[in-house]
């Protein structure tokens, strides 16, 4: 992907629906990965702000060759049962080829609330689209395994 300008989205910047947010999901790319800083804990509102400043945001961009994303989750991974559904709905939902990353990575501190618990859920998620998914306690692990994965990523095509 070329950026060539320092470019952000957040899901603060979306209007409210009915209910109020709860969290905030920050995006910025960098380099090859689209970053996600989240702030939880989560419910749908969020989620629902967070289809809109993405599909926004990923239309500033050029895409060229693979990528990947990487979530880092702060203060707490918890979401509603309402907030899971729609993330699931979410991911689940037809998207350009252009607009899918090859990978998907969560740093998830073992300090985070519910990291472990959301772990598996965030994995059930990846897994019923297909998507390499893995969660790491550090950004730099993440990034080492995100990279590994745009280059097997290019190695096939």
């Amino acid at each position: 992907m070329q950026n060539h300008k320092p470019l952000r989205a957040s899901t603060s910047l979306i209007a409210e629906t009915r209910f109020k947010a709860h969290g905030r999901i920050d995006m910025w790319m960098q380099d090859n990965s689209l970053h996600y800083d989240a702030t939880g804990p989560f419910n749908e509102e969020v989620f629902d702000q967070l289809a809109v400043a993405q599909v926004d945001f990923l239309n500033t961009l050029t895409i060229s060759g693979p990528w990947t994303s990487i979530v880092t989750l702060r203060n707490s991974a918890m979401s509603t049962p309402g907030g899971i559904k729609r993330y699931t709905e979410l991911m689940q939902s037809p998207k350009p080829p252009e607009l899918i990353p090859v990978a998907t990575a969560f740093v998830i501190a073992p300090e985070i609330e519910g990291g472990r618990l959301m772990t598996a859920h965030f994995a059930n998620i990846y897994a019923s689209i297909n998507r390499p998914f893995k969660a790491f306690e550090t950004l730099d692990r993440a990034q080492t395994w995100v990279q590994s994965m745009v280059l097997n990523a290019c190695a096939a095509s």
